[in-house]
């Protein structure tokens, strides 16, 4: 078990310089990809834009619309108090269409208000937006060649160690390895624990009597009864 056991240790200590590393290469890769949210902020400040014009396009419509209800509403009053019209059916006719335009001018400004807020908080969002990927733009461009390089030297130091893992478990027993490797995943990387004293350094739970023994004699693979890790004696 001695020699297997330290065979085991050496090759747990590859795995977390691996791991660590994987780590690192995995961050500098999201970091990479982050770039992809150029594209996305591009096309939201694109359909900003559009927005704002189709608002701004809008609220122009309803600002001539009533300005020429205005001038409707002016143009019936001048003929209704101007004494131009004195027929007084004609007069009639004239004031009912002075109130149907004074009704929908009414109308018309109503909607002004909202229409007017809706393009400005679209204008506002458009220059946010544009600011934003500015920015991001900028960003990228100065880190991109950073992450680059620190990304392809870890990839090269992942292969490495990866190659040195393969060595590394080439003289393990099968089933020692087989053990090691789920204890590795279910014991969040780390597969070995020392004894000391008689105590497992993993979850520092004392040995009973049993498991110590075997551990002196090193009587084939002795793992802790509380974490269940691969015990290996100082």
């Amino acid at each position: 078990m001695q020699l297997s056991g330290e065979l085991l240790l050496t090759l747990q200590e590859v795995d977390e310089r691996l791991a660590a590393k994987q780590q690192e290469l995995d961050q500098l890769n999201a970091d990479l990809e982050a770039q992809a949210e150029i594209p996305v902020l591009t096309e939201r400040a694109e359909q900003e834009r559009e927005n704002a014009i189709e608002r701004r396009a809008h609220l122009a419509r309803l600002e001539v619309d009533a300005d020429a209800l205005r001038e409707r509403v002016e143009e019936l009053e001048e003929r209704i108090y101007g004494g131009t019209v004195t027929n007084l059916r004609e007069l009639t006719a004239v004031e009912e269409e002075q109130a149907n335009a004074r009704r929908e001018l009414m109308q018309a400004e109503e909607s002004l208000g909202p229409a007017r807020l809706a393009a400005e908080d679209s204008e506002r969002a458009r220059e946010d937006l544009t600011e934003t990927l500015a920015e991001r733009e900028k960003t990228w461009a100065e880190s991109a060649p950073k992450f680059r390089r620190q990304a392809k030297a870890a990839q090269k130091e992942v292969t490495i160690l990866e190659e040195e893992r393969a060595e590394a478990s080439r003289n393990v027993p099968a089933d020692e390895l087989t053990l090691y490797d789920q204890l590795l995943f279910r014991r969040h990387g780390v597969a070995i624990a020392r004894v000391e004293r008689g105590v497992c350094q993993a979850c520092h739970i004392t040995l009973p009597l049993k498991e110590a023994s075997r551990l002196r004699r090193s009587d084939g693979i002795v793992t802790c009864g509380n974490c269940g890790r691969i015990l290996i004696p100082s």
